[in-house]
């Protein structure tokens, strides 16, 4: 229990030198463990899962993590982690331990959520995995509403979580093959890639129903002048 918890530890604080010397199979398994309980469960949407996928690159690009390996593990602990919180959705709505964690989610949250849904329907799935507390929100929601079957969730939350871990993989990995002085500032950006992804989803989501008021507008205007004439 101990290596596992300086293994968290070192993810936390992205000690290289002690991940370094740390045993494979159970940082793996602590990569795992991270990235499906963060998927999972609303609580669990502090834990710094996009800068540990981002550490998980340069790692690999380093030698220490196989790149391969990284993303099998980490893609299957992301759907197992979506399939989980859209299980919670689905069979467990009437669980007192479920009300709570959805009382604990912010307006805001729940309307980036339901927009997400409307507009995109199935393909919310892959704008929400960049979206701290709604990429565990969403798969809840969509089950607890039933706004989509079981089956065509489990068929698409795979997909929706290797493009998010891939691209934030390969660009921890070639951060680690640029200059010392430029990673550091690169890193320091892809760390505001969730509140960038988020912005460019709200601004589109906006847009989108404005676009839609105007054309409404337009036709009862339109409407209007044809009862008239």
């Amino acid at each position: 229990m101990s290596a596992l918890l300086s293994i968290f530890s070192a993810l936390w604080h992205q000690d290289l030198l002690a991940l370094q010397q740390a045993d494979l199979s159970l940082l793996y398994l602590c990569l795992g463990l991270l990235i499906f309980v963060e998927s999972a469960f609303i609580p669990a949407a502090a834990l710094p899962c996009d800068s540990v996928m981002i550490l998980c690159g340069s790692l690999a690009a380093l030698g220490i993590l196989n790149l391969y390996m990284v993303i099998g593990v980490l893609v299957l602990a992301g759907w197992l982690g979506s399939i989980a919180a859209f299980y919670q959705g689905y069979h467990l709505k009437e669980s007192r331990i479920v009300s709570v964690w959805l009382e604990k989610v912010s307006d805001k949250q729940w309307q980036t959520t339901d927009r997400l849904i409307q507009k995109y329907g199935l393909l919310a799935m892959f704008f929400a995995r960049f979206i701290p507390v709604v990429r565990s929100l969403l798969p809840m929601v969509m089950g607890l509403r039933n706004t989509i079957l079981p089956t065509r969730f489990l068929l698409t939350s795979p997909s929706s979580a290797l493009i998010w871990i891939l691209c934030l993989i390969f660009s921890g990995y070639g951060i680690s093959l640029l200059p010392e002085h430029l990673s550091k500032i690169v890193n320091q950006l892809l760390m505001l890639a969730p509140l960038a992804t988020l912005f460019i989803a709200l601004s589109s989501i906006a847009l989108g129903g404005w676009i839609r008021r105007r054309a409404n507008h337009k036709h009862k205007i339109a409407k209007i002048k044809r009862v008239k004439e």
